[in-house]
């Protein structure tokens, strides 16, 4: 980053959070209330990583106490979390017995999903106490990650859910790869004791060799990663794929293993996914700067005029570029995210141009009310407005993104909020 390049307006971004979380969102999110606690992870991550501006905590603690116990309340009793109050049904209607079993089992077992209970585990060491320690008091360990088990399928990935009639429903993709990896390493699974005879941890574990083969068959011709086999390269399933195997290395219970044993295996071409993931990054082309006619969504790829190439160029305007996820796509705030995330979990974060990937985002999407849009032009959202700080703090590497807290690239939380969610996981593995 040089002298020149523009500053992260904290104050800003922070009026902008604290709106989200005090005020009712606007009628745009509504069609989202089944997904409340995704909602709650992009608020109040964001607000624990730009409380490295603020002179107090913006999360305060009397806050975080309900938002506990909110997130709590979430819990089904059969494992896993709902997404929303609206999925927590009276106990009657979770709960009925199997008379060919001889056990109590769910009755809404669908209520429970995989991306939730995620983000559920993620916003418990967002808003852990002191070094964490009791972040998953709560946390029913062996339920979890036996209901997570049975979310994966013989080829390895997992689905969302688990239906009324036994089926995993739900797609194959690396989403769900990644968040399964994150249950897993934030609950122990594969450490610590499980249940039954002889079986120990691996009773309550699921099939980690067949969840890296899955990861390891979605690389595509052109090195990128895909959302399963033979589907096209996306650098958001890219980024999945790297820190679920990263995330799978970090929990990986063979001390003689190397540190990045699933990350060497998972990915057939590391060489190729790095070159992929590099060249998602092209200079933004305000509309009009070469061709008056060119409108829409093609104003960004015009022809150039092959009467003004050069082998030189003397225009010495700060160059601004973005990010893609695909070939041929237009740069989107959230790209900046997943490429640079995914690079830096493969040591190669140095590849991008900071200086002209922040430009795009704080030039570009950046709002005059705070946050960050989709695409230059856009109102900011949530999702895009998280992302875009996520980018800026792993762009900035070990130096930090001046105003914004230290990053951690495998969980996309803050690195504070990472450490405690690791203290979280040793207390609950000391308590097996």
């Amino acid at each position: 980053m040089t002298t020149t390049d523009p500053p992260l307006n904290t104050a800003l971004h922070i009026r902008y959070w604290q709106r989200c979380f005090r005020s009712g969102l606007s009628h745009h999110y509504t069609s989202n209330d089944s997904t409340r606690l995704t909602l709650g992870f992009f608020i109040l991550s964001a607000l624990d990583l730009l409380s490295a501006a603020s002179p107090t905590p913006l999360i305060p603690t009397e806050d975080r106490d309900k938002l506990r116990a909110w997130i709590l309340k979430l819990r089904h009793p059969f494992g896993g979390f709902c997404g929303s109050p609206t999925h927590v049904l009276p106990e009657h209607w979770t709960v009925k017995f199997d008379f060919e079993a001889e056990e109590d089992v769910a009755r809404d077992p669908a209520n429970a999903n995989l991306a939730a209970t995620g983000f559920a585990l993620l916003l418990l060491g967002i808003l852990g106490e002191g070094d964490g320690s009791d972040a998953f008091r709560g946390v029913d360990r062996a339920r979890t990650l036996k209901w997570l088990k049975k979310l994966q399928r013989e080829d390895g990935s997992f689905g969302e859910v688990m239906t009324d009639d036994g089926r995993i429903a739900g797609g194959r993709d690396m989403r769900y790869c990644y968040i399964a990896a994150i249950i897993r390493w934030a609950l122990g699974g594969g450490e610590g004791e499980g249940e039954g005879e002889g079986e120990g941890a691996r009773s309550l574990d699921f099939d980690v060799e067949a969840l890296a083969g899955h990861i390891r068959r979605g690389q595509t011709f052109d090195g990128g990663m895909a959302e399963s086999s033979m589907h096209e390269s996306h650098s958001g399933y890219a980024y999945c794929a790297v820190a679920a195997l990263a995330l799978l290395d970090a929990a990986n219970p063979d001390s003689a293993a190397a540190s990045d044993h699933y990350i060497q295996t998972g990915i057939p071409s590391i060489p190729s996914l790095i070159h992929f993931l590099a060249n998602r990054q092209h200079a933004y082309l305000n509309e009009g700067d070469d061709d008056d006619n060119n409108t829409g969504a093609g104003a960004n790829h015009p022809l150039p005029d092959l009467s003004s190439l050069a082998v030189s160029d003397d225009d010495d305007a700060p160059v601004v570029a973005g990010f893609n996820g695909r070939l041929n796509k237009l740069p989107d705030t959230c790209y900046a995210w997943w490429n640079c995330g995914a690079l830096s979990l493969l040591g190669e974060g140095g590849l991008i141009d900071r200086s002209s990937a922040r430009r795009f985002i704080l030039q570009k999407t950046q709002h005059l009310v705070g946050g960050f849009a989709k695409y230059p032009g856009d109102p900011p959202d949530i999702y895009h407005a998280y992302m875009g700080l996520a980018a800026l703090a792993t762009m900035a590497g070990p130096d930090g993104e001046p105003g914004l807290a230290k990053f951690d690239s495998r969980l996309c939380i803050g690195a504070a909020a990472a450490s405690r969610m690791e203290k979280a996981r040793e207390s609950l593995l000391n308590r097996c």
